[in-house]
């Protein structure tokens, strides 16, 4: 069963009718005429010309002059009319080329005629449409361009930059920097007496936080501060570079970063930055993620022995492209340990510990070790040479047999606290157990 209904089919059969019958008169319209198309005239009237060419000009010394050269033409085409009603000032071009003037003077060039696409641009396949069908000029205002040719002079004027949109806050905006700072105008020599200066408009958009860099177009300016006719004046130069240096301010703190160690950490000790702070300013790129600037490391461990307060110096190394506007190159770093004292006990108490090679026997040749132990003070003072323990390290010597000078390993069991500084060698005499102590 059919799932059209009749008013669908209606629909349907009025659509089919309709393109038969635009069909039938288009064909009419192009064939209709005794097998040719029947014509029509259509006037467009003042058609701009595009003169090309300027800058070869330019390079001569000369200029075109608007007074005395023709701006437009009046023409009346004659053609299919399916074709001819879709000619407008917008699918016209006409153009004049300007390369081959060599000389100042009025002169007659005839101009170009093109007819451009949907789309505005100058193409073959419409240029061979409107061939093909025959479409032509019947009439016309004009047959040639007038063209005034000018002797070209040059004046310099300084380059201004005006700011649009703002800064964001915490952010200040260095000097305007521009590619050029003046600018080369050509023109004729009554003219350029009026034009004073040239203007550039420099856009940051809304609360700018990183340096603004814009290729921007100048506009020359009059004594009076208005804009001149810019189709008057010739610049070589057509675009300036404008950047606008942004940065940002920042008060950072000064850290470092406490390296722990044995028994000791950065629980045990208090610490002053002096100053504690510096000003920098940079790009904001540079600095809108930097929260601290870190001095360095300091290994708390290395501090053993140094006394209980103790200074440390400091370069104060801000970030590439940045500015330390504080003016202190330096930090001291001030460490106070908050109770943490160091005693020398001398220990005879040596074992061999479990990494003796099988078949083997050690004997110990050191009789006394003096081991510098740290920790809270109550707690040093409480350690005798019987808490620690002498162990030898034989992990290099699994098959060696006679005395050696060997690595001890030091510990304090009995105190979870102390801790031991420095490195330690024992001698010791290796022996095949066979032969005995």
């Amino acid at each position: 069963m059919s799932e059209h209904t009749p008013k669908d089919n209606r629909i349907l059969y009025l659509l089919t009718a309709l393109a038969l019958a635009l069909g039938i008169w288009f064909f009419v319209d192009l064939y209709g005429n005794n097998g040719s198309a029947y014509l029509a005239t259509m006037e467009i009237r003042d058609i701009p010309i595009e003169y090309l060419g300027k800058e070869q000009l330019a390079d001569r010394g000369l200029m075109l002059l608007t007074d005395g050269t023709t701006e437009s033409v009046d023409l009346t085409f004659e053609g299919p009319r399916l074709l001819v009603v879709q000619l407008d000032r917008a699918t016209v071009r006409l153009t004049v080329d300007l390369t081959g003037i060599t000389s100042a003077g009025t002169q007659t060039l005839r101009y170009n005629r093109a007819y451009l696409d949907s789309q505005g641009r100058a193409s073959l396949s419409a240029n061979q449409k409107y061939a093909k069908l025959s479409v032509s000029v019947s009439r016309n205002s004009v047959e040639s361009a007038s063209v005034n040719i000018g002797e070209m002079s040059h004046k310099e004027v300084d380059v201004r930059c005006e700011l649009n949109g703002n800064v964001a806050d915490g952010c200040s905006a260095g000097e305007i920097q521009l590619s050029q700072t003046t600018i080369d105008v050509q023109g004729q020599e009554e003219e350029l007496q009026n034009v004073a200066y040239a203007k550039l408009s420099l856009n940051l958009g809304e609360d700018a936080m990183e340096t603004v860099t814009q290729s921007l177009t100048c506009q020359l300016y009059d004594n009076a501060d208005e804009p001149v006719d810019m189709e008057r004046f010739y610049l070589k130069t057509k675009q300036i570079t404008a950047t606008l240096p942004i940065y940002m301010t920042k008060e950072l703190p000064l850290t470092v970063t406490f390296i722990s160690g044995g028994k000791v950490s950065e629980s045990d000790v208090s610490y002053t930055i002096r100053p504690e702070t510096v000003t920098v300013t940079g790009e904001a790129s540079a600095l809108k993620d930097v929260e601290e600037i870190n001095l360095g490391e300091m290994n708390l461990l290395n501090l053993i022995g140094s006394g209980s307060r103790t200074f440390h110096t400091y370069a104060i190394i801000v970030p590439e492209g940045c500015t330390n506007r504080s003016g202190i190159s330096t930090a001291t770093l001030e460490i106070n340990f908050k109770d943490m004292v160091t005693r020398t006990v001398t220990t005879t108490h040596f074992l061999p510990g479990a990494d003796v090679p099988a078949g083997k026997t050690v004997v110990f040749e050191t009789e006394s070790l003096d081991v510098l132990i740290y920790g809270p003070s109550q707690s040093v003072q409480n350690v005798t040479g019987d808490d620690i323990q002498v162990t030898p390290n034989l992990d290099d010597f699994l098959s060696a047999s006679g005395s050696y000078s060997v690595p001890a390993e030091i510990t304090v069991p009995g105190f979870r606290k102390i801790g031991v500084k420095g490195s330690y060698q024992i001698q010791v005499q290796i022996l095949d157990a066979a032969s005995g102590a």
